[in-house]
C-alpha cells in the first residue's frame, strides 16, 4: 500500500483495517486506481473548501479541511461529522488523509464513535459558553446548512477539556500521523492531481485570484485584492451585474454574520470567473466568465458623473429590495472595512414592527442637518414597499457623499436577518 503508518495500539482486523480495542475506533487505508473526485486542487483551496462542505453537508458537516504534508507528500487532511447510523443520538467523527496523484489516490482514514451517553460535549461547553452563537455559519461556506450543525463545541481549543471524545482522539492521531507516517517513493513520485476543469476555465497555467467586488460606477468594477484596491472596466457589464449583489455568488465572511461577494480573477487574461453559492442538479459548481481590462485609478474616477453616481446607487436600491426578499440586510460602507460593523456606514433592512414589513435606513455617523432626505436624522423609517425599500439606494449616496469617501472604494456587506 502506498502509505505506511504507525500501528502501535492497533489490531490488525485485515488487510486493509485496524481496530483499537480500548475505544473501537478503526483505522482504514484504500488505494483507488480512479482519478481522485475532489472538487479543486490542493492549490485551490477556498473552491475546494466551499465544494467539500458542500458536499458534506448532505449526510452530516465539515468540520476542518487542511493541506498538509504525509512524508513530503501533498494531501488533504479533512475532519467530518455524520449521525450515527441507525441510533436516535451520537455522532461519528472521520478523520482523513487523501493524498491525490492523477490517476490514482490513497486515503487513510480513522473512524470514532460516539458511545455510551452521546453529547456530553456540546452539553458540558454549552453551559460553559451559552446558547447565543452557538451555531455558526460554516466558514468555509456560509451559505450551507447541513444535516449537523456547524458549532463552537468541535473548536479544537476544547480537546484538552475532552481527551477521550471521539473527535479530540481523532486530531490526536492525525496530528501522529503527520509526524510519523511516510509514502511510498514509487507512488509519491507520480504525476500530482490536477483538479477537475473548471466550467468556462481560463487558459490552463493562469493563476485565479479570489477577490471582493466594489461599488460598479460608470461601467467599473474595483476588485479588492486584500487590501489593495484595483480598477477594471467591464467587457460584458450586464454579466456581472446580472450576478452581482443578488445573493447568487459565492461568498467570504468577514465575520460570523457579515458576508460580501467573491469572484475568482485571472489577472492575465483580465478575466473574472462569477462563481455560484450553490450547487447545481448534477452536483457542479456554475459559474460564468466576464472580461475586464485594468485601469488606472484616474480612468475609473473619471467615469464618476452626476448620472453614473445616480445609476449606481440606485442599483444599490434594487440589490436591497433582492436581499429584503431573502431575508437580508445590506450594509455600504468602505471597502476597508473588514470586521464588525463601523462608521462610516449605512445600513438598509426591512423588519417587522407590530406585525408590518418596515423599510429601515439606518447611518453612522448622523448627516448634517442639511443633507437630502436624512434632514439631520440618522435613522429613516417608512412602510416597506418596492419603492421605499429601492429609496434607501439614493439615502445611501446622499450620506456617502458627507463621508469623504470615494464611491469606488465602497463594497456592500450582507447579513442575515
Amino acid at each position: 500500500m502506498p502509505i505506511s503508518f504507525d500501528t502501535t495500539g492497533l489490531h490488525q482486523h485485515d488487510r486493509t483495517t485496524w481496530v483499537n480495542p480500548a475505544t473501537g475506533d478503526q483505522v482504514s487505508l484504500s488505494y483507488f486506481d480512479l482519478v481522485p473526485d475532489l472538487p479543486a486542487s490542493l492549490d485551490d483551496l477556498p473552491k475546494l473548501r466551499h465544494d467539500l462542505t458542500v458536499a458534506t453537508g448532505e449526510v452530516g458537516c465539515l468540520i476542518e479541511a487542511h493541506p498538509v504534508r504525509l512524508g513530503d507528500v501533498p494531501a488533504l487532511f479533512q475532519v467530518v461529522k455524520v449521525p450515527l447510523p441507525n441510533q436516535p443520538s451520537g455522532q461519528v467523527f472521520i478523520g482523513s488523509f487523501t493524498v491525490p496523484k492523477a490517476e490514482c489516490s490513497a486515503v487513510l482514514k480513522l473512524q470514532a464513535a460516539e458511545r455510551g451517553m452521546t453529547g456530553m460535549r456540546e452539553a458540558v461547553l454549552v453551559a460553559q459558553l451559552g446558547f447565543d452563537g452557538w451555531v455558526m455559519p460554516h466558514p468555509y461556506a456560509p451559505e450551507v446548512q447541513g444535516r449537523l450543525p456547524f458549532h463552537k463545541g468541535d473548536d479544537p481549543r476544547y480537546d484538552p477539556q475532552f481527551a477521550d471524545h471521539p473527535l479530540s482522539r481523532v486530531r490526536a492521531w492525525a496530528h501522529h500521523v503527520i509526524r510519523t507516517a511516510r509514502v511510498d517513493p514509487r507512488f509519491a513520485a507520480l504525476p500530482p492531481f490536477p483538479g477537475p476543469p473548471a466550467a468556462a476555465a481560463p487558459a490552463v497555467g493562469s493563476t485565479l485570484t479570489t477577490v471582493v467586488p466594489g461599488l460598479p460606477v460608470g461601467g467599473y468594477l474595483p476588485l479588492w485584492i486584500d487590501d489593495e484596491c484595483t480598477f477594471w472596466r467591464m467587457t460584458e457589464p450586464d454579466a456581472v451585474l446580472g450576478k452581482l449583489g443578488l445573493g447568487v455568488l459565492a461568498r467570504t465572511p468577514l465575520t460570523d454574520r457579515r458576508f460580501r461577494d467573491l469572484v475568482a480573477l485571472d489577472a492575465e487574461s483580465s478575466t473574472i470567473m462569477l462563481l455560484d453559492r450553490y450547487r447545481s442538479e448534477d452536483g457542479g459548481i456554475a459559474s460564468e466568465v466576464a472580461g475586464l481590462t485594468r485601469v488606472t485609478g484616474l480612468e475609473a474616477h473619471e467615469a464618476l458623473t452626476a448620472d453614473t453616481l445616480l445609476e449606481a446607487f440606485r442599483w444599490v436600491g434594487r440589490v436591497s429590495a433582492a436581499a429584503a426578499e431573502r431575508g437580508e440586510h445590506v450594509t455600504v460602507e468602505p471597502g476597508a472595512h473588514t470586521a464588525d460593523l463601523a462608521e462610516p456606514y449605512v445600513l438598509l433592512a426591512v423588519e417587522e414592527h407590530e406585525g408590518r414589513p418596515v423599510s429601515i435606513a439606518r447611518t453612522a455617523p448622523t448627516p448634517p442637518a442639511g443633507t437630502p432626505m436624512w434632514l439631520g436624522q440618522a435613522s429613516l423609517t417608512a412602510p416597506a414597499t418596492r419603492e421605499s425599500i429601492g429609496a434607501g439606494g439614493l439615502l445611501a449616496m446622499y450620506a456617502m457623499n458627507t463621508w469623504g469617501e470615494h464611491p469606488l472604494r465602497l463594497c456592500l456587506t450582507f447579513t442575515p436577518r
